[in-house]
């Protein structure tokens, strides 16, 4: 069964965050790259009036390149929440893991918005990885710059994860 690299990008850092941008990419660890599988989707934000932004990731999302602005901000193709976890859902309930990059972030944050529809979260509790932690097993691990495109970040993250594992000849994990 594939596992599943999750990020998403925000304009708070609390559990209630309003989300900009949900992503999630399917692969294997033990592989190179990933596979067709994945998520990705540009937040309504009338649909998160209730849910928190915060001026000082405002302020930060202003120092991020045009581009990078354009992408998390664009209203193009916004979907409301409550169907983006609906969709996303689906593809966490078949994968065996669901990886963040500190799930006290992306899962603390999903997980909020689920309970705030009243829906059954999609993963169970003992199957959420850190990929943050084992990327720290191995210091000198080359870290291409995050985008903060949620799906290139899923997909970079992948790629670190990836090879942490090869360094140090992970083959199985529990």
């Amino acid at each position: 069964m594939a596992h599943l690299m999750i990020d998403i990008e925000t304009i708070a850092v609390s559990p209630d965050a309003t989300i900009l941008t949900i992503a999630g990419q399917s692969f294997d660890p033990f592989g190179t790259g990933y596979h067709p599988q994945y998520y990705y989707a540009r937040i309504d934000f009338e649909s998160q009036e209730a849910r928190a932004i915060n001026q000082n990731t405002l302020d930060w999302w202003a120092t991020q390149a045009a581009d990078v602005r354009e992408e998390a901000f664009n209203e193009l193709d916004r979907i409301p929440l409550d169907q983006a976890l609906d969709e996303i859902g689906k593809l966490i309930w078949k994968s065996n893991r669901m990886w963040c990059q500190g799930p006290a972030f992306d899962a603390t944050i999903l997980e909020n918005a689920y309970k705030s529809y009243g829906k059954a979260l999609p993963w169970q509790y003992h199957k959420v990885r850190d990929s943050r932690t084992v990327f720290s097993l191995w210091p000198d691990l080359p870290k291409p710059p995050t985008s903060h495109n949620a799906l290139e970040d899923c997909r970079r993250q992948i790629g670190m994860l990836q090879s942490t594992l090869k360094h140090f000849n992970i083959t199985e994990l529990a």
